[in-house]
C-alpha cells in the first residue's frame, strides 16, 4: 500500500478555504437582517461565497488522495473557483449601496484576500509539481 504523503502546499491548500468558509459564515459575514427580518443582497453574497469555499475545501480534501496528475487538474480548478470566490461579494452579486457597511469594509475584502491566496497557493502548487504528464494517443 502506497503511503499517503502531505506536503506544506497541501496543508495550506486546505487552510485558506477553510480559513474563508469560517470567516465568511462567522468573523467576516456580510450585514445582519433588516429590522423588518428580509435579507439584503449582501446575505446572499455570503451564503454564495460561503458555497465556492466549501467546494474549494472539499476540492483540497480530494487532493489528498489522488495522484500527482489528477492533483494538476484540481489546482486547476481551485484557480477558477477562486477567482469565483473572490468575484461574487460585490462584483457578482450587489453589496449594501452604503459604502460604510461591513459587506463592503470587511466580508469582500476578505473573501478577495483569502480567495486569491488560495488562486497563488494552487498556482505554486501546479508550476511546482512539475513533470509534464501523460500523453495519450487516439
Amino acid at each position: 500500500m502506497k503511503k499517503m504523503r502531505v506536503g506544506a502546499r497541501d496543508i495550506l491548500l486546505l487552510l485558506i478555504p477553510a480559513l474563508l468558509l469560517a470567516g465568511i459564515l462567522s468573523v467576516f459575514q456580510p450585514c445582519s437582517p433588516r429590522e423588518d427580518g428580509s435579507w439584503m443582497s449582501c446575505h446572499w453574497a455570503g451564503r454564495a461565497t460561503a458555497g465556492a469555499a466549501g467546494a474549494m475545501l472539499a476540492l483540497s480534501l480530494v487532493r489528498l488522495f489522488v495522484s500527482k496528475d489528477a492533483k494538476k487538474g484540481l489546482d486547476l480548478a481551485l484557480i477558477v473557483l477562486s477567482v469565483l470566490a473572490a468575484l461574487l461579494p460585490g462584483r457578482l452579486i450587489s453589496l449594501c449601496m452604503m459604502r460604510d457597511m461591513r459587506c463592503h469594509t470587511l466580508t469582500a475584502p476578505c473573501a478577495a484576500v483569502l480567495s486569491g491566496l488560495t488562486a497563488l497557493a494552487a498556482l505554486v502548487d501546479l508550476l511546482l509539481s512539475g513533470g509534464k504528464g501523460r500523453r495519450h494517443e487516439a
